[in-house]
């Protein structure tokens, strides 16, 4: 199955701070990849050279089979990109900005426009400056998933909706993925969001992919232990964080040590609080 993105050894720096190093991370059809990782850990930075909208130092991204820094028309046609800050159409109506929009694409789903219309509950004759945060995020949205792409970067796309819409579209997103086939990359602070719908989890700390796999896999397999030899020979899992008698580890497949005193299960707001925990 080929990737829809491909990202190989990818690193960047910012006055001489790196802030992605050696990421490689790659989605196909069907796969939802939650992206989780503190403020400032380069998750918007890993989007944008996704797409070709900033350089990496060294690596290469590569979108729908096509490198990210020479996407023609008809690749970016089938990708879809909602950021994190608001967008234009200030002086547009609803109605008018996504007619603009539309125009773009030839694959424009009318009857999906309608139904997200209504689930968001935007009117059509809305001024789209006089909109909310959340009411412009959800605009955002519909614009980026009402043509179907192939590929969707979503950089935290429901942080502004009510919980009981954003439960409804994270619901549709994964219904989107597996209906059309698509690949999905959203980042997320919400880990309840994510656990319900991601396929995949990647976590991102201090510039560095430390955990990128099946999100079964990592609630399966991910546990916090706690011993009493500080001298713990942990050489058959991976640690992703460790203290001087507490450890968060992946990998666990049940083994014993003699000085272990304890072993916690996570879930993934655990889980991403531990790793971080200094």
């Amino acid at each position: 199955m080929s990737d829809l993105l491909n990202l190989n050894q990818i690193t960047k720096s910012f006055d001489g701070v790196a802030v992605l190093n050696n990421i490689s991370l790659a989605i196909q059809p069907g796969m939802v990849v939650g992206l989780l990782g503190k403020n400032g850990a380069g998750k918007t930075t890993l989007m944008r050279i996704a797409l070709g909208l900033q350089q990496p130092d060294s690596g290469l991204a590569t979108c729908l089979g096509m490198a990210s820094n020479a996407l023609n028309i008809a690749v970016k046609e089938r990708i879809g990109y909602v950021p994190q800050q608001a967008f234009g159409y200030d002086g547009f109506t609803v109605r008018d900005a996504l007619r603009l929009h539309a125009s773009f694409y030839p694959n424009w789903d009318h009857g999906l426009e309608c139904s997200w219309l209504k689930r968001f509950q935007l009117a059509d004759n809305q001024v789209v400056e006089k909109l909310s945060i959340g009411q412009r995020q959800a605009l955002a949205l519909i614009m980026a998933m009402a043509y179907r792409p192939k590929l969707l970067l979503l950089d935290e796309p429901v942080a502004s909706l009510d919980p009981i819409t954003r439960r409804a579209f994270m619901s549709d997103l994964f219904e989107l993925a597996l209906e059309s086939g698509s690949g999905i990359l959203f980042s997320s602070h919400i880990t309840t969001d994510l656990e319900r719908v991601a396929s995949h989890v990647a976590l991102i700390k201090d510039g560095e992919l430390i955990l990128n796999d099946e999100i079964d896999t990592v609630k399966e397999q991910t546990r916090l232990i706690r011993f009493t030899d500080s001298n713990i020979d942990l050489s058959t899992v991976k640690v992703l964080n460790r203290h001087a008698q507490s450890a968060v580890i992946f990998g666990y497949s049940g083994q014993v040590w003699p000085s272990v005193t304890a072993v916690q299960t996570l879930s993934l707001e655990q889980l991403f609080i531990e790793v971080h925990e200094s």
